[in-house]
């Protein structure tokens, strides 16, 4: 008990104290902006493995790909490892060191090449010693799509299916893991750095290592919140013994903990595991995982952190280990593109085949978008996301992404705003969610004050417990609606491309008294419920004839509060009236943003970059509508884009303006600081480049 206890005393305090040999990577140094991640999970079943790998077949698939880095293996989702090893089990059906191999052909031709080592999921380390397993709260062993208590062995078993070992510092699965990690540190001299794999499973564990700890730490068990942040930070105690290990034999060496960066309402998250990490990766499949829209968010919150930031898709059609899949290269490109203008490296996932001949059709298709990435790349990395508006993060994913899926189809590009920033900013926009402290909430007012101007949504401007508003919006907050729906009645102040008929709304307002503000926009209530007793057609109850007293907008000076909770509606729904008053609010407050895009359709796309150490800002265009087939969203129709014009106020002196990819030079009106300039008809993507 003595060493439980002075391990809780470490994972509660070691954040305050860490320090590694090994240097956190800054924006200035820009990771490899042309990667591949390189699954290779193998069963024991397969033979001949690695037959056919060839060193010269091997490095010819990365030139064809355009490659100047790839992520290689050296342990698997079978718990297998690719060299020879005294501590795990080498594949039984290979015959040599195939992790040393890539290692020398990656380097033979100025590849870089981090090792893969699985963590999370690890099929044989599981079955051999349960004990290391994360276990619920009722004693099971914790997996994913795993039944096997009442599977025959001849049953078809679900895809992604595997059991969770529990990886916290303390423990004897991390033990073990240290002495892996050790042995291949010491095995390669010419080393890169780690790829660690699997922290986003098991938040609740209640294993035997875990329930001492939390004894040690006074968890109460019942608890869900205490009981995930406890192995969030013992995780982290973890990952900061790696990462203390790693540099002591490789002080040059990334390291990437995966899962960690992701922006959710997740202790991994906001216990900051991501700290650990020498620079920040985002493993996405937007065509059947987050979508095409994930990505601005989290590229902007990590390169706000003053780290360089990798995304990661996948070359596959639907998702990781898809033998035989491919995505067209058209999509591959487009995703490409938005990374770069993102300001982020580029890496798509393959999988090698067991045989280990690389796929030379899938390094065609990549490195076609990689030829495109290399007329373009020194145009994003090294570039930080600038803007004059912000969006505050409450951490509810429909209330925060359904406001960036808003600003991203109106084309305001946005910073990820928090207190330490709010000087900076003309508009900040809180999105619908209870995520204030009174602190928090005193500087906004503040700011306020000052001239600072503020959209909030909902329960947004509420405190905690629901109680009261904590910010001045010009109104009493009386309570939450009486009815399941209603609608919205607007003004003209605030009326633009928006019927002035009564329009719906899912999910009704909350329900509020102004005192300063005015009104710009009524709730219209309903009859009555929807219930058994009493119905109305198919659906929604008709409202009224008359408004209530209850405002669905109001302002209050420099601050415009909405009622009801635009972003969630957006996000479930979307309603396209719903954005439009969005718009319309922003409108009336957001008078000076640094870029305005006119005649950009909705499914554009729009990033702002200043890369300040070359003395100029790129305003990036792309435009590639997703659409839905089946359950995959496929990017297909590349269409030219005309008459697209840029409006930009930045205060630097602009001396030369032009198109990227090519060069061209474009003329550009200029009144005081404010610019217009015309873009070129493109094609999915543009940079429009300002020196000055």
């Amino acid at each position: 008990m003595k060493t439980i206890k002075n391990f809780s005393f470490t994972v509660l305090c070691f954040s305050l104290t860490f320090s590694f040999a090994q240097t956190q990577r800054t924006i200035n140094e820009p990771l490899p902006s042309r990667q591949v991640h390189l699954d290779f999970h193998t069963s024991g079943f397969i033979p001949g493995i690695a037959e056919r790998f060839d060193k010269k077949q091997f490095q010819e698939a990365l030139k064809i790909g355009h490659v100047n880095q790839i992520n290689i293996f050296a342990k698997c989702h079978h718990a297998w490892s690719y060299y020879p090893t005294d501590l795990g089990k080498m594949h039984p059906n290979l015959k040599f060191d195939l992790l040393g191999a890539q290692i020398e052909a990656c380097h033979e031709i100025g590849v870089k090449a981090p090792i893969y080592f699985t963590v999370g999921w690890s099929a044989r380390d599981a079955e051999e010693h349960p004990e290391w397993c994360i276990r619920n709260k009722d004693g099971s062993i914790a997996s994913l799509n795993f039944n096997d208590d009442k599977a025959k062995p001849t049953d078809t078993r679900p895809q992604y299916s595997w059991k969770c070992l529990d990886a916290s510092a303390g423990g004897p699965y991390h033990e073990f893991i240290k002495k892996q990690v050790t042995e291949i540190c010491k095995r390669y001299k010419d080393l890169d750095g780690f790829w660690f794999d699997i922290y986003h499973i098991g938040r609740l564990n209640y294993n035997q290592n875990a329930l001492d700890r939390m004894a040690a730490e006074g968890v109460d068990i019942n608890d869900k919140t205490a009981v995930e942040k406890s192995h969030a930070l013992a995780l982290k105690a973890h990952m900061k013994e790696l990462r203390e290990l790693i540099s002591t034999y490789h002080p040059n060496a990334t390291v990437f903990f995966n899962s960690a960066t992701h922006v959710e309402d997740r202790s991994n998250f906001k216990e900051r595991l991501f700290d650990m990490n020498t620079h920040a990766e985002l493993e996405d499949l937007p065509t059947t995982w987050g979508g095409y829209d994930k990505l601005p968010l989290e590229a902007k919150y990590h390169l706000q952190q003053g780290t360089p930031v990798v995304a990661m898709s996948g070359k596959f059609h639907k998702a990781w280990g898809e033998f035989g899949g491919f995505k067209h290269p058209d999509a591959i490109k487009y995703e490409a593109a938005a990374m770069i203008s993102n300001g982020v490296s580029c890496n798509f996932g393959d999988q090698l085949h067991p045989s280990g001949e690389m796929d030379l059709e899938t390094y065609r298709n990549i490195g076609e978008a990689y030829k495109y990435v290399e007329q373009i790349e020194k145009y994003g990395l090294g570039g930080l996301p600038v803007s004059k508006l912000g969006i505050w993060l409450t951490l509810d994913n429909a209330a925060d992404h359904g406001t960036v899926n808003m600003l991203l189809e109106l084309h305001y590009d946005f910073l990820v705003a928090s207190e330490k920033n709010l000087s900076g900013l003309e508009l900040l926009i809180i999105p619908s969610r209870s995520c204030l402290t009174e602190m928090k909430a005193e500087k906004i007012n503040a700011w306020v004050k000052n001239g600072g101007k503020l959209l909030v949504f909902g329960e947004g401007a509420l405190d905690k417990p629901g109680k009261q508003f904590l910010l001045d919006v010009g109104a009493d907050y009386l309570r939450k609606a009486d009815f399941q729906f209603d609608y919205t009645v607007i003004k003209k102040e605030i009326g633009n491309n928006i019927v002035s008929s009564p329009f719906l709304n899912y999910e009704a307002g909350l329900l509020v008294k102004p005192s300063t503000a005015i009104v710009l926009a009524s709730i219209r209530e309903p009859y009555f419920n929807r219930t058994y007793l009493k119905y109305n057609g198919h659906r929604e109850t008709p409202y009224k004839l008359e408004d209530s007293q209850y405002p669905a907008v109001i302002r209050n000076g420099n601050v415009i509060f909405f009622a009801h909770q635009p972003d969630r509606l957006y996000y479930t729904h979307g309603v396209r009236m719903h954005r439009e008053l969005v718009k319309n609010a922003m409108d009336l407050l957001y008078q000076s943003p640094l870029l305005k895009v006119n005649n950009l359709p909705s499914c554009g796309r729009v990033s702002f970059l200043h890369q300040e150490n070359e003395k100029r800002y790129v305003a990036h265009l792309l435009y590639a509508p997703a659409l839905l087939r089946g359950e995959v969203q496929v990017i297909e129709d590349f269409l030219p884009v005309p008459g697209v014009e840029l409006e930009i106020n930045v205060q630097e002196n602009v001396k030369r303006v032009y198109a990227v990819p090519g060069g061209k030079q474009l003329s550009f009106s200029k009144t005081g600081k404010l610019l217009k300039i015309k873009v070129p008809t493109f094609t999915m993507h543009t940079g429009i480049v300002l020196e000055y």
